[in-house]
């Protein structure tokens, strides 16, 4: 009978996955966590790729992982090394700490899907912008309108000048 899911072909020597649960084993209570990897299985039928969760129980020696942590794991090679046996990674580091998201690429705090940066940035424009003209209480709803727009004319051209000078700044060095 031939089955229509194949397993994937990558080994699980290396994995990228988030802790689930803490525990500790042993006399010694040597501390554990629980990783959740996801890996992909191919269905031969359809023709797709499905992603299917694999837990592993992992050493964590240093006391690296937290709950929720994304990290990454290394298997265990050498038998003596494991405490028990379903315990068959180590930890290896964390790349992701729970609810503090920093880009690798360029190592700036994310939050929803936007850089920390360009939210205060937000923060300080709509304050300019729209608090400011709100102020002054003996403008007419067309007259604040137009205050408004200029101030966001204003921080625009600012906002250029300021990327242009770093540009020709980078050039330069």
């Amino acid at each position: 009978m031939r089955r229509a899911i194949q397993e994937s072909a990558v080994k699980t020597d290396v994995l990228l996955g988030r802790v689930v649960k803490m525990s500790q084993i042993g006399i010694d209570r040597i501390p554990c966590a629980q990783v959740r990897c996801q890996r992909n299985e191919f269905n031969t039928y359809l023709k797709m790729y499905f992603s299917r969760s694999f837990d592993y129980w992992a050493i964590d020696r240093g006391q690296l992982g937290n709950l929720g942590d994304t990290v990454m794991i290394r298997n265990i090679d050498d038998l003596s090394q494991r405490p028990t046996a379903a315990v068959t990674h180590k930890i290896d580091r964390v790349v992701f700490q729970y609810g503090n998201v920093i880009d690798p690429v360029t190592g700036k705090r994310v939050i929803n899907d936007d850089f920390m940066d360009d939210i205060e940035l937000k923060k300080k424009l709509v304050h300019d912008v729209l608090e400011t003209p709100a102020e002054q209480e003996s403008l007419l709803f067309a007259e604040r309108r137009a205050l408004q727009r200029q101030l966001l004319e204003n921080a625009q051209k600012d906002d250029d000048f300021r990327e242009a000078a770093k540009a020709i700044e980078n050039k330069t060095l």
